[in-house]
């Protein structure tokens, strides 16, 4: 005899299976991570980088680098907080701080969903750029290709992104191949990612390890050929 499901029961599977299915959807995993700044072989200065979330879901980034070479300084720290929806990072605020030698600069927005505005929260007035959907900061611009280059196959990346200065820009990426790295945390299989730019005077090289869930390993900045600073993971918790 063919056995009948009640309706209602049949709807409570049902629900707990969706129930089930986001539940597993993928989330962002937090880390703290700290680097040692180098420059030719040499220590050149310390940069930290860490994401918590709090129990209302909302994530938070903080990332600090501080360079110090002969009399001069350069300190610069970037925030931002932002929610985590269908795989994409949806940005709440966001904040710049550059110090040190030279003239001291900085900024704080905050996303207006509603209005699609960036709003200057010193200021309280909307900066003159234009909203785009998935508009991004350019701190947790990271966190959205860490994201894609863990769950999809995708190898050219473009992000619309609100940068340090409160402009506009867009952003481009390259996947490239897995590499061996030896760090100061120790060796490790990481993916290099290349910034796509239109003039080849300035590159930054990017590398995420897949066995700790893509977080940025290694980065490096050349000008003109020349290396102006590595980045290297040191700790990872």
């Amino acid at each position: 005899m063919k056995r009948v499901v009640p309706f209602l029961s049949l709807s409570l599977l049902l629900a707990s299976n969706v129930a089930v299915a986001a539940e597993k959807q993928p989330e962002l995993s937090t880390y703290d991570a700290r680097y040692e700044v180098q420059r030719g072989g040499s220590n050149y200065g310390e940069a930290l980088r860490t994401l918590v979330r709090d129990d209302s879901g909302r994530y938070q980034l903080e990332n600090e680098t501080e360079i110090s070479f002969l009399f001069l300084s350069d300190v610069r720290r970037y925030a931002s907080t932002f929610g985590f929806s269908d795989g994409r990072v949806e940005p709440q605020t966001f904040a710049f701080k550059r110090s040190g030698t030279g003239r001291n600069k900085g900024i704080r927005v905050r996303f207006d969903t509603v209005a699609k505005q960036v709003v200057d929260v010193e200021a309280e007035a909307p900066l003159p750029v234009t909203w785009h959907a998935g508009l991004l900061d350019e701190a947790s611009m990271l966190e959205q290709l860490r994201y894609e280059l863990q769950h999809t196959d995708a190898q050219d990346f473009s992000f619309q992104i609100i940068d340090d200065k409160g402009n506009n820009d867009v952003q481009k990426f390259r996947r490239g191949a897995i590499e061996q790295l030896s760090l100061p945390y120790g060796d490790i299989a990481a993916l290099k990612v290349e910034r796509v730019r239109e003039s080849k005077k300035r590159e930054t090289m990017y590398w995420f390890a897949p066995e700790l869930d893509y977080v940025l390993v290694k980065m490096q900045q050349r000008k003109e050929g020349d290396e102006v600073a590595t980045l290297l993971l040191q700790q990872l918790d």
